[in-house]
């Protein structure tokens, strides 16, 4: 396979559904052609535009999209950062301070 014609036009496509525990890759990149192959994949269609793979769905990694948290649980988040915080300082704190304390009393 040869990446032919405009880049916009190379794509690949990954499709996969529930059912199925295999994944059909078909591709007119002739970079992921590559990748494919020197990941030891055979294409089980090799023409001179384009190519299709099938691999396992298992080994198909997909991004996941970073969460932004909800304004309460951000709260939340802040509020516990600076208790814990708080509670470092009064540990450093409280070591010197009971020894003061003691000669107190």
């Amino acid at each position: 396979m040869r990446g032919i014609g405009p880049r916009y036009e190379r794509e690949t496509i990954i499709r996969f559904d529930e059912d199925s525990q295999d994944a059909d890759i078909w591709t007119a990149s002739e970079t992921v052609y590559r990748r494919l192959l020197k990941r030891g994949y055979k294409p089980y269609e090799d023409e001179q535009r384009h190519a299709a793979f099938r691999m396992p769905r298992a080994e198909i990694k997909l991004p996941r999209p970073k969460r932004k948290a909800s304004p309460e649980h951000a709260a939340r988040l802040k509020q516990a950062r600076s208790s814990r915080q708080g509670l470092v300082e009064i540990e450093a704190d409280g070591a010197n301070g009971a020894d003061k304390g003691l000669a107190k009393g």
